[in-house]
Formats: structure tokens, C-alpha cells, sequence
């Protein structure tokens, strides 16, 4: 293999903003080559077979063309980069090797690039891509905003786009750090963007999950303080207790604060009470066979049946589970299911990396889901006789839908 004009290039494919081939085309979700409903997908070199098709219809690859099959498998693979962290670099070097460097999520989006690669005819790669998060963060995987708000970005440097803001008191899930102190890091919607580290407030699982539990406090005014920052209206920070002039509440930082009563709403921290309701419906269907496309008790598929529970309370979700993870407040992540609630909905990748399934979690470690055979409980926990080791490897998030 000539190594004319590549030993010393190098490309960087940072994360952008952009939909998923099936929003960007057009193409109806079921129409795409991997199933977003059904528990079970295609073989893997039957898929990636497909897709080489695509972009070299003879099926060799060509070295100068690698950034190129990076780009389309970003596009064909990852669900979305707003919601998938996901940059990886490629750079020949002069002993013919392909090195890949960079990071990904998950394993299987590492596991599934090194297999496209390879049957592009590239065999001689190194792949140094990491898996988030970083080994390097150590315990401290977890942060808060510790200021009015600050914008999260599609990049550290450079010419940046804005994500979204975030909020005081927002949790953020991180992943890595930048060379300039700013974290790629998960908000509160589950995007994935840098934030910068000084308005963070990192802490460890335990103390993470005891912020946010019990009531909180819905800010529904800004609310100035006198010495600190503004509390923006939309946050939500600790409650403490009530007091004779206010709402006593804490901020993320530690301290106290007097919150006017008239300028905030208390939650309670239990579930929605339609949440109950929803999964008393959602029970009724138990035994109901797996169909594809089915939503009915006649048979209905795994994004039919969470999508069915929640319009029984007069929620309409999408019809696939690519699409229903769009919703709702990330509650957890692969490597944290600490806050996960009743009425949380589950979401698993597939063996290429993609969201393929999903389910309502029911507490303690049980959830509901549509798969062969049919509706049944299932259970993250190797200690239940329910409990499904393959599917608690694929899990990757859980979203709240309702508070």
C-alpha cells in the first residue's frame, strides 16, 4: 500500500451539530437498515456489508478516503452527536499503520468502528480510542452549575457554537477534560457539550445522588440575592425546609439560602401520580406477544408499548426509541443508575452502537419492556431471577419524562 502524502496528515472530526441520517434524508425510521423498535438487530458484518455498499460499491477502501468513511460512519452509526459524545481523529503513519485516536462513549461504538475499518480491507489499524469517561476524572464523574448560567459548546476553543445553557443547580454528567479546564460533559437534557470547569461543581456519586434527592425547589421568578448569585427562573436546587419568610434552600455550593415562597414551587421528590396510573395500564399488557410495529394487544414492539402506557394518560410520545430519547431529563447514564425512578423510560444500544430498545423502569432494578416473546418484567439486577445480563450491558441511559 503506497504511503505517498499521508504519513504525517492528521484529521480532527469534532463534534457537530447534526441530525441522524434518518431525520437529515427523510427516510421514515423503519425504513432504515437497523430496527429502533425491535430488541433484536441484524447481524453486524451484514449491516456494515450493507452500508461499505454505499459508500464503495466495490467494497475496498481507500486510504486518502478514510476521513471520509470516519464522517459517514458518524452519520450512519451514532445516533446523534448531540446526545452521543463522539470525535475520533485517524492518521497514517510512515510503517503503514492506520491510528486511530479520539474517544467514544461506548464500547460498542468503539468495537463497531474497528469492525467497518476492517471490512473496508484496512487491517493493519491501532486503535487508541477512548471509552468514556475518562479514567483520568477518577470518582468525580459528576457536577452541578455553580452559577446563574453558563452556555455549554460544541467545542473547548476555537470557533464554538452553543449547545444550550445551563442553569445553577443543573446536573452535568462528565466525560473528559480539555486542555483549557473546560469538561465535555452530558446537561440536563442529555446533550453532550464543554462547559466550563470553573462554573462546575464537581463531586462524587454519593454526594451527587443526596443533592437530588427529596424535595427540590422549581424556581418560577429570578430571584437576586443580596450577595450571591442570580437564581434564574426555571432552576431547581435543594430544599431544606420551610421557613416563617421563605423557602430555606441550598445551592449546589453548600450554602443556604432564603427563597420568597411566592417565587418558587416545592416538590415533593415523589413520583407524578400519573406516573402510577401509566404503569398500572402498562402491567395490563403483560403476556401481550412481540410484533413489530405493533401497538395493540394483539402484539405490539418494545417503543409501541412505552409509547401506548404514556398516551393512556394523554402523553403522546414518538413512535421509535431513536426518537422518544429525545425527551425528557437524563437521570442516568451506563456507569450511574443511582437516581433512576418508577416511570423512568430505558434506553439499550444494539451490537452496532445504536439505540435498538427501550422500556419503563419500575423500581428496583425491575422494568417493563416489549421483547421475545412478549411484555415482561426484566431486572438489571444479577441478583433477580428476572434479570438479563445482555440487555444490563447494552443499557445506556434513563430519561424522566414527568417529575
Amino acid at each position: 500500500m503506497p504511503m505517498n502524502n499521508r504519513s504525517n496528515q492528521s484529521w480532527s472530526i469534532p463534534p457537530t451539530l447534526i441530525f441522524s441520517l434518518a431525520f437529515l434524508s427523510g427516510t421514515p425510521v423503519e425504513a432504515q437498515t437497523e430496527t429502533n423498535r425491535s430488541a433484536e438487530e441484524p447481524a453486524g458484518y451484514s449491516l456494515l456489508a450493507n452500508l461499505i455498499q454505499k459508500i464503495e460499491p466495490d467494497g475496498i477502501g481507500i486510504p486518502d478516503r478514510v476521513p471520509m468513511y470516519i464522517r459517514f460512519f458518524q452519520r450512519e452509526l451514532i445516533n446523534d452527536v448531540r446526545l452521543f459524545a463522539f470525535s475520533v481523529t485517524p492518521r497514517w503513519r510512515d510503517d503503514g499503520i492506520l491510528e486511530l485516536t479520539g474517544f467514544v462513549e461506548f464500547q460498542e461504538n468503539r468495537d463497531m468502528m474497528a469492525r467497518f475499518l476492517k471490512q473496508l480491507g484496512f487491517d493493519r489499524v491501532e486503535n487508541q480510542i477512548e471509552v468514556l469517561p475518562s479514567k483520568e476524572l477518577k470518582d468525580q464523574l459528576y457536577g452541578f452549575i455553580a452559577t446563574t448560567h453558563c452556555f455549554c459548546f460544541d467545542r473547548p476553543t476555537g470557533d464554538k457554537e452553543v449547545v444550550t445553557d445551563c442553569l445553577l443547580g443543573e446536573p452535568v454528567y462528565l466525560l473528559k477534560e480539555a486542555k483549557n479546564g473546560f469538561f465535555l460533559c452530558h446537561t440536563v437534557e442529555g446533550y453532550t457539550g464543554y462547559v466550563d470547569g470553573k462554573r462546575i461543581r464537581r463531586v462524587d456519586a454519593s454526594e451527587f445522588s443526596q443533592y437530588q434527592t427529596g424535595p427540590q425547589i422549581d424556581m418560577t421568578q429570578d430571584f437576586q440575592q443580596t450577595n450571591g448569585p442570580r437564581i434564574p427562573i426555571g432552576s431547581r436546587i435543594k430544599w431544606i425546609k420551610n421557613g416563617p419568610n421563605g423557602v430555606v434552600a441550598k445551592l449546589p455550593q453548600g450554602d443556604e439560602i432564603l427563597v420568597p415562597s411566592d417565587q418558587c414551587v416545592i416538590q415533593d421528590g415523589n413520583p407524578n401520580p400519573s406516573i402510577e396510573r401509566i404503569l398500572e395500564n402498562a402491567h395490563r399488557l403483560l403476556g401481550t406477544k412481540y410484533l413489530w410495529g405493533g401497538k395493540t394487544s394483539d402484539g405490539m414492539d418494545c417503543s409501541g408499548l412505552v409509547q401506548v402506557a404514556f398516551a393512556t394518560e394523554g402523553i403522546q410520545l414518538p413512535r421509535d426509541s431513536n426518537q422518544q430519547i429525545y425527551l425528557g431529563k437524563l437521570t442516568a447514564t451506563r456507569w450511574y443508575r443511582q437516581q433512576m425512578r418508577r416511570g423512568d423510560t430505558l434506553y439499550f444500544l444494539g451490537n452496532t452502537g445504536k439505540i435498538t430498545h427501550t422500556g419503563i423502569y419500575l423500581g428496583e432494578g425491575k422494568y417493563l419492556e416489549s421483547a421475545d416473546p412478549g411484555v415482561q418484567v426484566t431486572s438489571l439486577d444479577p441478583s433477580d431471577t428476572n434479570y438479563n445480563a445482555r440487555r444490563s450491558a447494552s443499557f445506556a441511559y434513563a430519561k424522566r419524562l414527568m417529575e
